[in-house]
């Protein structure tokens, strides 16, 4: 695989666990692939946005930029932005006028980090870090079973949400979704980000409005978790 399809697989969240070794160890030791790499970060970004005006400005932003001689990537600075302009525009321009439940969600859409910081002690602690373990190396297929079984002896409404994580990572959707709903209502640490993966969830199965009651829940709360992305996503959403 060549580098730029290794960068295009990891903004597509689509990269396996040796691909991520190789990019890391790219990122690390090779300047023009990191050079490249920020590049195509940036115009991530600018796809996120989804905004005519962030597209206009991340276009000046390219014209603005100082082109450095030692660079790969830069050699050619026709090319280059030439280059950037056709992607951002053939990424952008179908997300703009007619964006699909996929793309929606596959823009808001990010792995929930394990924050979680077990206290239990004694005998059950192994099964604990053996699914927090799991779920941090990227094995949620394994980490699915491990808090499955972790969740059989307690269950705590944390666990469940990572349970739930699991195999929304695995792109287990209806099963997450099921888990997720079994939590929702309770006073726990992830609520809100609960109401968050849900609406996503619901995005992606096609369930509109019963995604946008899930994002107006997080207003009535007063959530300032994913503020500005929820006013985009609402957005979004008034157009299906």
């Amino acid at each position: 695989m060549n580098k730029e399809q290794l960068i295009q697989k990891y903004f597509k969240g689509s990269l396996s666990l040796e691909e991520e070794k190789e990019l890391k160890s790219l990122l690390e030791n090779d300047d023009d692939f990191n050079a490249q790499f920020e590049d195509y970060s940036n115009m991530n970004k600018a796809f996120k946005s989804a905004e005519a005006v962030e597209l206009k400005e991340f276009l000046n932003q390219l014209e603005e930029k100082t082109v450095s001689s030692n660079t790969l990537w830069y050699k050619n600075s026709v090319l280059y932005y030439a280059t950037a302009a056709i992607l951002i525009i053939s990424l952008c321009i179908p997300f703009l006028i007619n964006p699909s439940p996929e793309s929606i969600y596959q823009n808001f859409y990010e792995a929930y980090p394990n924050v979680e910081q077990p206290i239990v002690r004694g005998a059950q602690q192994d099964a604990i870090n053996k699914a927090f373990q799991d779920y941090e190396n990227g094995n949620y297929n394994i980490a699915t079973e491990s808090f499955k079984v972790l969740l059989q002896k307690d269950s705590n409404p944390n666990y469940r949400f990572y349970y739930g994580m699991a195999l929304l990572n695995d792109a287990k959707y209806e099963f997450a979704l099921e888990e997720l709903s079994k939590i929702e209502n309770l006073d726990f640490d992830y609520k809100e980000e609960t109401l968050w993966y849900q609406s996503l969830i619901l995005i992606r199965v096609k369930k509109f409005e019963e995604a946008k009651l899930k994002l107006k829940r997080l207003d009535d709360l007063g959530s300032m978790f994913k503020s500005e992305e929820r006013k985009l996503l609402l957005h979004k959403l008034e157009k299906q």
